[in-house]
């Protein structure tokens, strides 16, 4: 009878998702299961999770993942989950009250204060962010004071991943990609900012000790495995942020890859040598953080909500995806007529960070095949802007990996191509980050010394194309948003 092959296991916790993964040596996948990322709303707008929800989802993923696969034997864990969120425990290790997700906007009130307290250019030198609602230190801010007795009672607190971890295991660990999001890590000395801890009195007895993302942080105990079906004694890693580690999964691990994730929302996920923090004299449009590989940094940057965008227009044509790509496909050379516009205004120091876009030339003799084509031609154009203000602040670009939604619209992956004049992969099996994850426990246990990259396409530029896009570029979008930009200035 011949012997099945041993298996590594990817759990992913996201923001609509939780995901069980398993895969073999070469990175292919062998089985998923895949459930809801339960999420509650408050009558004020709140949004918050619960962690015995989270827990009890994330098992009965990777039960059924292992159901799946019968026979083989699952040699490692990694687990990745969104970042800011994290969860209260007491000093028996039981949950405290809600988890607030990452994009709650209550903790927005604090906002002033924190500025107020520490320069926004100080937080971005030791952190690598810059204050906005999202990053845990906000969400400290509003419990101790909208949760005062669960605050009080609280001994540790930690991000999903890590809490599904210590569920796995009953061992306590932070994981650096993780805590590059809390606002309270310095991303330089790779430890818990004192300072920042103690200007806004947070314990740092709360906080555990961080740790590198494909490194053993613990065993699953008798519990874990009665309810999951994996055996008592696997090693579990924390395999760190979702994004992060979903470029990973792809292949984003070199110096200089950008991994670009196009869904609703577009961000530029950049793989970095690790970046002297005090050379900057003021925040940038990036964030950094600790990637999962190791001694490298990362940088986000989002491009917009072009994938929004596109859902808009179809809103309003009342168009399918199919009928927008059957438009696009006779589509041919730029479209002179109809120019769009999207760009982002406001910085990083203030609340104003606003995506406008608009139309502009013959739109009164235009028609929705027009408007199509500008659009995507518009939003190849925002890429492109976005990509060039990393290369003006000597931000290495050498490979360009795209994933997302987008990269079912061949149209715009060859106007992004042209525009930019460099070929781009596109990998359209995005299952990065539970990828990543098993790469990361596969690593953790020295299985897998080289990374596999997983099959892409290649779209190469066309230089023709190339040059009118180029003249678009140059004389139609970058004058008409510096207009723009003009009008709103003070």
């Amino acid at each position: 009878m011949k012997k099945k092959e041993s298996l590594y296991i990817g759990l992913d916790i996201s923001s609509t998702h939780i995901k069980a993964a398993a895969y073999d040596k070469h990175g292919n996948v062998k089985a998923i299961s895949s459930t809801p990322t339960p999420v509650h709303m408050t009558k004020n707008g709140g949004t918050y999770h619960l962690a015995d929800e989270l827990r009890e989802k994330s098992f009965y993923a990777l039960e059924s993942c292992v159901e799946r696969v019968q026979g083989h034997k699952i040699k490692a864990i990694g687990v990745s989950s969104v970042a800011e969120s994290g969860v209260l425990l007491d000093e028996d290790g039981e949950s405290l009250g809600p988890i607030l997700a990452w994009y709650d906007q209550r903790p927005n009130q604090y906002l002033n204060q924190v500025r107020q307290q520490v320069p926004t250019l100080d937080f971005y030198q030791k952190t690598g962010l810059f204050p906005e609602a999202k990053y845990s230190l906000l969400k400290f801010l509003w419990m101790k004071e909208n949760m005062p007795d669960m605050w009080n009672k609280s001994k540790s607190w930690l991000h999903i991943a890590e809490y599904i971890v210590f569920c796995l295991t009953g061992v306590k660990k932070s994981e650096y990609s993780l805590a590059s999001r809390s606002m309270m890590f310095n991303i330089t000395s790779r430890q818990w900012d004192t300072d920042l801890l103690q200007e806004f009195d947070i314990k740092k007895s709360l906080l555990q000790e961080p740790a590198q993302a494909g490194t053993i942080h613990g065993y699953v105990n008798k519990t874990a495995s009665a309810y999951t079906r994996i055996a008592e004694g696997t090693p579990v890693t924390i395999a760190g942020h979702h994004p992060v580690v979903g470029a990973l999964g792809i292949g984003g691990m070199l110096d200089g890859d950008v991994t670009d994730v196009c869904d609703m929302m577009e961000t530029l996920i950049i793989t970095l040598p690790l970046q002297e923090m005090a050379k900057f004299n003021e925040a940038q449009v990036f964030t950094v953080g600790c990637h999962v590989v190791p001694e490298h940094h990362y940088a986000f940057l989002d491009v917009g909500t072009t994938g929004g965008i596109v859902e808009w227009f179809l809103s309003i044509t009342g168009w399918d995806y199919q009928e927008l790509l059957n438009v696009l496909s006779k589509a041919n050379g730029v479209n002179k007529n109809l120019g769009f516009y999207p760009t982002s205004l406001g910085d990083s120091q203030s609340d104003n960070h606003v995506q406008m876009a608009w139309f502009g030339g013959q739109l009164t003799n235009s028609y929705p095949e027009q408007m199509a084509s500008s659009i995507i031609q518009g939003l190849s154009c925002l890429f492109r802007y976005r990509i060039e203000q990393l290369q003006h602040l000597n931000i290495p670009i050498k490979r360009l990996l795209i994933a997302g939604e987008s990269t079912k619209n061949p149209y715009w992956m060859q106007v992004k191509a042209d525009l930019l004049n460099r070929p781009l992969h596109i990998c359209r099996k995005w299952e990065g980050s539970s990828r990543g994850a098993a790469i990361l426990a596969a690593k953790a246990i020295d299985e897998m010394d080289e990374f596999a990259i997983p099959p892409s396409l290649t779209v190469t530029p066309n230089a023709a194309k190339h040059v009118e896009m180029e003249k678009f570029y140059t004389e139609s979008y970058l004058k008409n948003i510096e207009i723009a930009k003009q009008m709103k200035a003070p």
